[in-house]
């Protein structure tokens, strides 16, 4: 009698294993990472024209999210974030953009600076800010918004202009 021909192991259950952990990871990492399924970000925006070096009042505004929309979306675009509205290239700019955040209890973070070089002229600016950057319990936060820029003219001219300070202020709840 001859013997049984041996069971071929399944293959669904091998691969199976892999995607179902996988998927475990994608789901659970960003809310414990962020603390919460929810977390508040918040939108910062300003206008700095170069030439003259002026900015407009910076606009703060805070939102609830998801914790994946958060990782997924808004943070793997960047905290900072640069569109040219009205630049030319009659000259060359270099723009330095520093930030600091103060929490609610007083401490005060910095949060790096941003530098760009390009043609003068208006650009729109927009920050976000959420756990990442410290912004985890309710109160009041203040951004300080330092820029500073040197403008060159025809290649040979180079004037430092002055700094211009911008403060926002929001509220987390």
């Amino acid at each position: 009698m001859a013997a049984p021909a041996p069971k071929k192991k399944s293959r669904k259950g091998l691969i199976a294993l892999p995607v179902i952990v996988i998927a475990a990871i994608v789901l659970a990492v960003p809310p414990a990472l962020a603390g919460g399924l929810m977390v508040p970000v918040s939108k910062i925006v300003f206008k700095e024209t170069t030439g003259s070096l002026s900015a407009t009042q910076a606009t703060a505004n805070v939102s609830l999210v998801t914790a994946y929309e958060y990782y997924f979306s808004i943070r793997s675009s960047g905290m900072f974030r640069t569109s040219d509205t009205n630049v030319n290239s009659n000259g060359n700019t270099t723009i330095r953009i520093d930030l600091k955040l103060t929490n609610p209890s007083g401490l005060t973070t910095d949060l790096g600076n941003t530098n760009i070089s390009g043609g003068i002229g208006t650009r729109t600016h927009t920050i976000y800010l959420s756990v990442d950057q410290g912004v985890t319990v309710s109160g009041s936060y203040t951004l300080s918004i330092d820029i500073t820029a040197s403008v060159t003219v025809g290649g040979i001219l180079e004037v430092s202009l002055l700094p211009v300070d911008l403060t926002a202020t929001f509220t987390v709840s």
